[in-house]
């Protein structure tokens, strides 16, 4: 029996998981009159790229402490602390010394809770008007203040499973 490859009996990376969240929406591209138009999957990661370019600031290809803690301030109006920040690293299975890559980042937004379209519009200013709207959940590391009735007010959430990452 051949083995496909070693990765088989690794977890999956966040690059991985990503990749296998939007590969069916990619295929095709066409409206069926020959004109390509971009695909929620497209769309969805343009905006995840250049959030990660933005705050790439050393443009290394991905957000060190320094960094997605600006992304976090800008964004939820949140600091983020360094044990927060290697927690996170460690939930995407990325080295906190390297950081975050965008197949990362991606996958923080995919998860339920997160809003790729409320952080885009803050970092750039909102939409063009040619530009269609997402609907969905977008970015893991969200924060939600006050919007629930339950009393918790505050809360920073990273992944699929809204693991509560508050202080």
């Amino acid at each position: 029996m051949q083995h496909k490859s070693k990765e088989s009996n690794d977890s999956p990376s966040a690059a991985d998981v990503g990749n296998a969240l939007f590969e069916s929406s990619t295929a095709g591209g066409t409206n069926g009159g020959g004109d390509a138009l971009p695909s929620f999957a497209e769309l969805f990661l343009d905006k995840i790229r250049a959030m990660h370019e933005h705050f790439d600031k050393d443009q290394n290809g991905y957000l060190n402490f320094s960094e997605l803690s600006s992304l976090q301030l800008y964004t939820s109006g949140d600091t983020m602390d360094e044990n927060t920040y290697v927690m996170v690293c460690k939930t995407l299975g990325c080295h906190p010394n390297q950081g975050i890559g965008v197949e990362a980042l991606k996958l923080t937004y995919a998860s339920e809770g997160a809003d790729i379209e409320e952080d885009y519009k803050k970092v750039f200013g909102g939409a063009k008007a040619d530009t269609p709207k997402l609907n969905g959940g977008s970015k893991g590391v969200s924060k939600s203040k006050g919007e629930a009735t339950d009393g918790d007010d505050d809360v920073i959430e990273v992944g699929a499973d809204g693991f509560d990452i508050s202080s």
